[in-house]
């Protein structure tokens, strides 16, 4: 079965962290439905104690400034962006790229916000953790959930105007 689109989801630098409550996502549960790892403190603080910057949480005016570089990229890239969500720890984008892998285009995408970042918001070394998820949508029912995912998250999304 052919490929639709794309979900693709990163986390700001420094959230997310192994060892977090929440869950997370280390090199021995990262095979999709493989449950996620949970709640180790230890683990948590020896990840916290290896930063080499403070973490990063999105102001809206950043949030504002990645959701234009997203778009920017898509159309750079001559990719259909069909929703996107820049929360203030982490980012949603679901993207059509019959060209592309999705690794690449989470890849492009985080490199093209990073400099827009950069230039508009200060010269911070790292915005995101390395990696992310890509989530392969072979299907319309699969991609109107993830856009329904994608839209329906906590924050509010921050609209230009």
């Amino acid at each position: 079965m052919a490929i639709l689109a794309y979900h693709l989801t990163w986390t700001c630098y420094g959230q997310w962290l192994h060892g977090d409550a929440r869950g997370y996502v280390d090199r021995h549960h990262r095979t999709p439905g493989t449950p996620y790892e949970h709640n180790h403190p230890d683990r948590y603080n020896a990840a916290a104690n290896r930063m080499k910057a403070e973490a990063v949480w999105l102001s809206d005016s950043q949030r504002k400034i990645v959701g234009r570089a997203i778009r920017e990229g898509c159309r750079y890239c001559r990719w259909t962006l069909v929703e996107q969500n820049v929360q203030p720890d982490h980012v949603h984008v679901v993207i059509t790229t019959p060209e592309a892998s999705g690794k690449y285009a989470r890849k492009f995408l985080k490199a093209w916000a990073t400099r827009r970042l950069g230039a508009e918001s200060g010269g911070r070394r790292r915005w995101w953790t390395k990696g992310g998820k890509v989530e392969v949508i072979r299907d319309a029912i699969r991609l109107r959930q993830a856009v329904t995912y994608v839209r329906e998250q906590p924050f509010p999304r921050v609209e230009e105007g």
